[in-house]
C-alpha cells in the first residue's frame, strides 16, 4: 500500500475520516490497504482526540468492490491460505475496535466492502448504495456469524442465499443502513452522525459498544446485570447534582462548594 491509498482528515472535532482511495480499481482492499487501516484504527483507539472514524471510498461509483481480485490471482494456493487467515483476523479486529466506526457507502459495496460495512456500528448511504454479500456466488460463506443481529433471520436468509443486490432504500428498510441520506451527501449524513457521537461522554460510549458486543448470544438478564454492574463500576456514578448540572443550571462542583 502507498500512503496515498488510505487518506486520513479531521472533518470535525473527534472524527476521523479515512478514504480508501483506489478509484480506479472501486476502491478494492489489497492485503497492504486492510492492514494499513488495521494500524490507523490501532493508533486511534490510543488518541483521545478521536471519538468516533468514518470509513468510506473515494468517488461516488463504489465504497468498496471487494477484495483485490488481482492481488489474490498473483498469489500461490498456499500465499492464498495465508492471506485469507490474516484477514479473518484483521476483520475481527475492525469489529472489536473500542470506538465507533460508520461506513459511509456511496455506490456499490461488494464482497469485503460489505464485510466492512457490516462490521461498522453505523452504516450510511442513499439512493446510490448497493449491497451484495457475493460469498454463495463463489461456493462459499459470509457473515452468517452476525448478520441476522443487524437485520434478522430472514433477511439473512434471502441476502446470503441469493446473493441478490439490494438497492439503498430496500437497505434502509431492513436495518441494513442506519441512516439514508435521500438527496443529500451521504459522506456529510455519515460525519454529522460521527458529530453527535463524539459529542457524548467517551466513557459511555467506550462502554455501550464493549456491552453490546458482549450481549451478543447472551441471555437477557444477564445482559441487564452487566450493565448494571459497569454503570456503578467503570462509568464511575456522579452525584446528581453533577450529572444533571445542565438541566440545573449549576456548574459540576457548586452544589459540594455551597454544603461546604
Amino acid at each position: 500500500m502507498t500512503a496515498a491509498e488510505l487518506l486520513e482528515s479531521p472533518p470535525e472535532p473527534g472524527v476521523l475520516l479515512l478514504t480508501f482511495d483506489r478509484p480506479a480499481t472501486l476502491n478494492a482492499i489489497s492485503l497492504p490497504l486492510q492492514r494499513g487501516l488495521d494500524e490507523r484504527l490501532d493508533e486511534a483507539a490510543r488518541d483521545d482526540d478521536v471519538r468516533a472514524v468514518v470509513i468510506t471510498g473515494a468517488g461516488d461509483r463504489a465504497f468498496s468492490s471487494g477484495y483485490d481480485l488481482g492481488e489474490l490471482r498473483g498469489m500461490s494456493s498456499e500465499e492464498q491460505l495465508e492471506a485469507m487467515l490474516e484477514r479473518e483476523e484483521l476483520l475481527w479486529r475492525y469489529l472489536r475496535f473500542p470506538k465507533p466506526t460508520i461506513a459511509a457507502v456511496q455506490g456499490v459495496s461488494y464482497g469485503a466492502g460489505t464485510l466492512l460495512a457490516a462490521c461498522s456500528d453505523l452504516r450510511v448511504g442513499g439512493p446510490s448504495t448497493s449491497f451484495t454479500v457475493t460469498a454463495a456466488k463463489y461456493g462459499g460463506a459470509n457473515l452468517t456469524w452476525i448478520l441476522d443481529t443487524v437485520i434478522g433471520a430472514g433477511q439473512t436468509r434471502d441476502l446470503l442465499m441469493t446473493s441478490r443486490a439490494v438497492a439503498g432504500d430496500e437497505a434502509y428498510r431492513i436495518g441494513l443502513l442506519t441512516r439514508y441520506a435521500d438527496s443529500g451527501s451521504v459522506l456529510d449524513e455519515a460525519i454529522a452522525a460521527a458529530t453527535q457521537i463524539a459529542a457524548q461522554s467517551p466513557d459511555a460510549i467506550r462502554e455501550i459498544k464493549s456491552l453490546l458486543l458482549a450481549g451478543q448470544g447472551s441471555d437477557l438478564r444477564s445482559r441487564y446485570d452487566r450493565e448494571n454492574t459497569v454503570a456503578r463500576t467503570a462509568l464511575r456514578p456522579r452525584s446528581i447534582g453533577e450529572t444533571f448540572a445542565g438541566f440545573f443550571g449549576t456548574r459540576p462542583g457548586a452544589e459540594r462548594k455551597e454544603r461546604s
